[in-house]
């Protein structure tokens, strides 16, 4: 009886691991070419001061809030390959190969550590951007999984968040107050 249950959740787990749908993280390959740049649009993203990472949902979304973070983020290349990240096959755990799934591409930069995902810096104040939104067909293993072609020629720009007029007010009436203090 012990043998029975041990193999059933052998091949339980094996069909489980085969149920993930996979895809390849990386903004450079074979149909896909999109180079991330730095605020000013020229320059290049590179090293691990800028990270990059995965946000995907099922199907076809067209809301980017509605997407939600992989939680596994590539730093840059540096040197030729700057503004490329390549984080190599990113695991889907809840979709099977074959399921569409749409996605965004969201870079960041770390400022020194103290932005450690995207959603960080930008309640932050800190530099981010992002893609367009795209289908992907998540492949299966063991094959080749697809990479996010239809990101291909859409380069982007990280951006850095304007302050709020309302700050911009706040400040102006602080500086008259204390103006007329003076006086």
């Amino acid at each position: 009886m012990k043998k029975l249950i041990l193999t059933a959740a052998l091949v339980a787990s094996c069909a489980a691991a085969f149920a993930q749908g996979t895809l390849t993280f990386a903004n450079a390959g074979p149909g896909c070419v999109f180079k991330i740049t730095d605020s000013d649009g020229t320059t290049a993203l590179s090293g691990s001061g800028f990270m990059a990472d995965l946000y995907w949902d099922v199907g076809t979304v067209t809301d980017s809030t509605l997407l939600t973070a992989l939680n596994a983020p590539a730093a840059f290349n540096t040197g030729a390959q700057a503004g490329y990240f390549t984080g190599g096959q990113r695991t889907i755990a809840t979709e099977p190969g074959g399921t569409v799934i749409t996605v965004q591409v969201r870079a960041w930069n770390t400022a020194g550590g103290s932005f450690a995902t995207w959603a960080s810096a930008q309640s932050g104040g800190g530099s981010i951007g992002s893609s367009i939104l795209t289908q992907v067909t998540l492949g299966t293993p063991p094959g080749t999984p697809p990479y996010m072609t239809g990101l291909n020629g859409h380069t982007f720009s990280l951006t850095v968040p304007e302050p709020s007029t309302f700050a911009l007010a706040g400040l102006g009436l602080a500086g008259m107050l204390v103006f007329r203090r003076r006086r």
